[in-house]
């Protein structure tokens, strides 16, 4: 009988320890801006994201007691990780949203898109998509500003009447791309037809194609930093082809529930940003070599929005 009350006692204390353990596991996981003092904020790992991921950090330390605890994954694994909870705040934007997470059809509408993402992620996915930074981050059409200047080019509907005395610079393959919000759309609604395509598939051999004048248009992202280096033009999109990508803080609605005051500071940042701001943030981490922490920093403090050092 003792042998089997020690082998109880035993038993007893192995299951206490055991629940013991999952409850400091479930206390200390990383997405735990809905039930205490920290919040984790992330980047999708380009620079870009990596600025945006500074600008939310440094507004919440500095206008919340809120922890900041920040991660970087890439969009699968983010999205993933903000599911599961480990992750509570990171900029999206909304076509990504629609088309990759929602899996719905291409949107041309920013207004449009930007409602229906809202609605839908909040009652899918529980999560709240708060006022937009002010800027598009969509693909874009450039030229060379003298290019722009000579044939009096300025969207791409008079991009198509001169493309054939233009060479185009871009990768190998991007006339047989399936992407629904890409240049392949472009070059259908608006009859491009390039003199040459001069296929690159580095990023940076483009540019430096354009920079020789080697070539006279490229197809950008409209917030990259080699459009301010290199003075380039991005054409106006009047057939509006191109899915509207306009960046946004996304929050999980439980932290937001948790912590209230997030959504007015995170507000302040409303039509802050532009796509020229945005070109000329990316290159300072780009070209100038400037840490994404630092010219976030020195972005929020010429804008008021955090107290300078």
């Amino acid at each position: 009988m003792k042998k089997l009350n020690r082998l109880l006692n035993k038993t007893t204390l192995l299951a206490l320890l055991i629940a013991l353990m999952t409850v400091t596991a479930a206390c200390s996981s990383s997405g735990s801006g809905s039930s205490s003092n920290k919040i984790v904020i992330a980047t999708k790992g380009f620079t870009e994201s990596d600025i945006l991921q500074q600008v939310l950090k440094l507004i919440v330390e500095n206008d919340t007691d809120l922890k900041v605890e920040t991660i970087k994954l890439d969009n699968n694994l983010l999205w993933e990780a903000t599911k599961k909870g480990d992750v509570d705040l990171f900029v999206e934007y909304t076509g990504t949203a629609l088309i990759n997470i929602l899996k719905q059809q291409p949107e041309y509408d920013p207004q449009v898109v930007y409602d229906k993402v809202k609605q839908q992620l909040q009652e899918k996915e529980n999560l709240s998509l708060l006022e937009p930074l002010g800027f598009n981050n969509t693909y874009a059409l450039a030229v060379r500003r003298e290019v722009s200047e000579q044939y009096g080019i300025t969207n791409i509907t008079q991009l198509a009447e001169h493309a054939g005395e233009l060479i185009f610079t871009a990768v190998p393959l991007v006339e047989s791309e399936t992407r629904p919000d890409g240049y392949v759309q472009a070059k259908k609604a608006y009859g491009i037809k390039f003199k040459q395509l001069k296929g690159i598939t580095d990023r940076s051999l483009q540019v430096q194609t354009i920079k020789r004048k080697e070539a006279d248009a490229i197809l950008v992202y409209s917030t990259d930093g080699s459009i301010a280096a290199n003075d380039l033009v991005v054409l106006n999109d009047d057939k509006r082809v191109f899915v509207p990508y306009y960046a946004a803080p996304l929050i999980r609605s439980e932290v937001l529930k948790a912590h209230p005051e997030l959504k007015e500071v995170l507000n302040k940042l409303s039509g802050q940003i532009s796509e020229s701001t945005m070109q000329k943030l990316n290159d300072e981490v780009e070209s100038g070599k400037k840490k994404p922490v630092d010219v976030a920093r020195a972005w929020l403090e010429e804008k008021g929005l955090i107290a300078k050092k």
